[in-house]
């Protein structure tokens, strides 16, 4: 049932975090998964050292050219495409009194252009793939549970993720009927390079908090009692990517430890 052999998979921002895994977990399941990030060194250590299997392509979200490209790389070598996971994101904390219009702007560009891109450029390889009775075709993109929840100082990109939300949902009532499915991952405080530019935390000296102590007031705040971790997400992303989900499209699924249950 969750077997993805014969697959093409296509997954944004995988050189770390959840794309990383989610790649990972597709690769064990049987896809052909091709990796992509801006971060091209990154990738190509992703690539030789923990995916020798995948193929990386350079994949800057925000340009047109950039998807083009890749999509053609996809079309060449394997003329069609079954599963695109849209994971590149960023996440800028600020108040929002004090957010310029370029930080929201540059978090729109990644989080909501990039998968408005990104899905239109698959649409016509799945529907290539459907052609050729490879069964459903899966699109999912990741959201936060800042699209349907508020959180200090994020505005801009709780704005973004709900847009990725009602994108979604939107696109995968159009194409409902076609094969193609749409969904949205929702994912609560996730261990994570998303917020790596962020000026890390300090105690009252000015000392740089360990990990465990940055982390502690999420924690607290989880009703597992833990953070969350990228192998936590991505099987949801897999059991979405799979046929196994076949009837499902224009969900949102919640990873969140609990964290928005109350």
């Amino acid at each position: 049932m969750f077997d993805l052999s014969g697959k093409v998979a296509l997954v944004t921002g995988a050189a770390s975090g959840i794309g990383l895994e989610t790649s990972r977990t597709l690769t064990g399941l049987g896809a052909t998964v091709i990796i992509t990030d801006r971060n091209v060194e990154a990738l190509v250590e992703v690539s030789e050292n923990l995916l020798p299997g995948a193929i990386a392509l350079a994949l800057d979200v925000t340009a047109q050219g950039d998807w083009d490209r890749v999509y053609q790389s996809v079309a060449d070598k394997f003329g069609c495409l079954d599963i695109l996971v849209n994971n590149a994101g960023i996440m800028k904390a600020e108040p929002f009194e004090k957010c310029d219009i370029d930080t929201f702007r540059l978090q729109q560009r990644i989080n909501v252009e990039g998968v408005y891109m990104g899905m239109q450029g698959a649409i016509p390889l799945m529907r290539k793939a459907l052609a050729e009775g490879k069964g459903s075709a899966s699109i999912v993109n990741i959201s936060s549970i800042y699209a349907t929840n508020a959180g200090a100082e994020f505005a801009a990109y709780t704005a973004t993720k709900a847009a990725v939300l009602g994108l979604s949902k939107a696109v995968a009532f159009e194409l409902a009927g076609t094969g193609i499915r749409v969904n949205c991952v929702l994912p609560g405080p996730i261990a994570t390079n998303l917020s790596a530019d962020w000026e890390p935390l300090r105690d009252s000296e000015g000392n740089v908090l360990s990990l465990e102590e940055q982390l502690a007031p999420w924690v607290d705040k989880i009703p597992m009692g833990r953070i969350g971790m990228a192998d936590d997400v991505a099987p949801v992303i897999a059991f979405l990517a799979s046929d196994a989900a076949k009837f499902v499209t224009g969900s949102e699924y919640v990873v969140d430890g609990g964290y928005t249950a109350p």
